[in-house]
């Protein structure tokens, strides 16, 4: 039997992403085919994970608080959402907790990542079995907010973030609300 390449893993795991997740990460194929160095694609894969992160964060001030969009969005957008922040400000904004070990799965692609991006050499094989890592990550990062939230923040947030009929606050109430929560304006 032939050997599948770590390539076509990544590709076959992209191709068996559910519809939201694989717009979410629409360059990704064409990343991986026309490039001849799979780092990019790494790097793709980590900057859609921190816009999810993002977008999530966003969605949860506008569902929970109806908060005023641009004042929402400039909080999360100034927020220096880190590694082991994320969670504790997903806490702060919903009151729920994502699981214990989301974050664990996480860690082998970050430690390649951190690896090229400080200039050290990691095999292509390890790249891409990096990227199949931040794919399986987000669906379990969506799947957690799904549970908790009822919203997956890594696809199509048409609908999220409005409540028809209710308003949202005012500037001065979500500076109130957003600092309460421990948000820099």
């Amino acid at each position: 039997m032939p050997k599948v390449s770590e390539k076509s893993k990544v590709l076959s795991k992209f191709d068996g992403l559910e519809e939201g997740l694989r717009k979410h990460f629409s360059l990704l194929p064409e990343l991986i085919n026309n490039i001849s160095s799979p780092e990019p694609a790494l790097a793709y894969c980590f900057q859609k994970i921190e816009m999810a992160q993002r977008a999530g964060l966003y969605a949860l001030l506008m569902r929970e608080y109806r908060t005023n969009p641009n004042l929402a969005w400039q909080a999360v957008d100034k927020t220096d959402i880190t590694r082991s922040n994320f969670s504790e400000i997903y806490h702060d904004i919903s009151g729920n907790k994502l699981p214990a070990n989301l974050r664990d799965q996480i860690k082998p692609a970050e430690t390649i990542r951190d690896r090229i991006i400080h200039g050290r050499e990691c095999t292509t094989s390890q790249i891409f079995k990096a990227i199949v890592i931040c794919l399986t990550y987000t669906e379990k990062l969506n799947d957690a907010f799904y549970q908790n939230d009822g919203f997956r923040p890594a696809g199509p947030l048409i609908g999220v973030t409005g409540r028809k009929g209710k308003q949202t606050l005012d500037a001065r109430t979500t500076t109130a609300v957003l600092k309460g929560l421990g948000f820099k304006l």
